[in-house]
């Protein structure tokens, strides 16, 4: 018995064929999805904390903030140094400043006379506060001219006032 295939049932078999490939990828699209599914679920399976890594995470948690503590603190210290530094260089200038002042005394002689630099001061001084009406305050600059062949003191207060004093 030899049967011959007809063109209808080779369509049937090639359509039958066909479906099948098609519940086949079918069937393997569905077990890919279900496989990736499960991969899901495993990586939120991962993701839950246990105790162990929150007491890891604290730990790293508490080291970071020990290290910003500890770099401010330094910062801290840095400063505070520098402000020592700066006091102790003004406090060192101020006492080369005071070892720059020489303490100076100024004598007038002539004809016998003697006359210091305080005792024209003083003089110039009662000028300006009994004879001109001010304030011994108000003196910000004074400048002795001492004529000895006149027995004179010329002085100028303040860049403006001007006046004589008789030695």
């Amino acid at each position: 018995m030899v049967t011959k295939k007809t063109s209808s049932t080779t369509k049937a078999e090639t359509a039958t064929v066909k479906a099948e490939k098609k519940e086949t990828a079918a069937a393997k699209a569905i077990e890919t999805k279900k496989d990736t599914t499960k991969k899901l679920e495993t990586k939120a399976a991962v993701l839950v904390d246990t105790p162990e890594v929150q007491a890891e995470e604290v730990k790293e948690t508490v080291k970071k903030a020990a290290k910003k503590v500890a770099a401010k603190a330094e910062d801290t210290a840095e400063k505070a140094v520098k402000t020592v530094k700066k006091a102790a260089t003004k406090k060192t200038a101020a006492k080369t400043t005071k070892k720059a002042e020489l303490k100076t005394e100024f004598f007038l002689q002539f004809s016998g006379k003697e006359y210091t630099e305080k005792e024209i001061l003083k003089k110039v001084k009662d000028v300006w506060t009994k004879d001109l009406k001010n304030k011994v305050g108000d003196m910000k600059d004074v400048k002795i001219y001492l004529k000895p062949e006149e027995s004179a003191a010329y002085y100028v207060v303040n860049g403006d006032t001007t006046g004589k004093i008789d030695l």
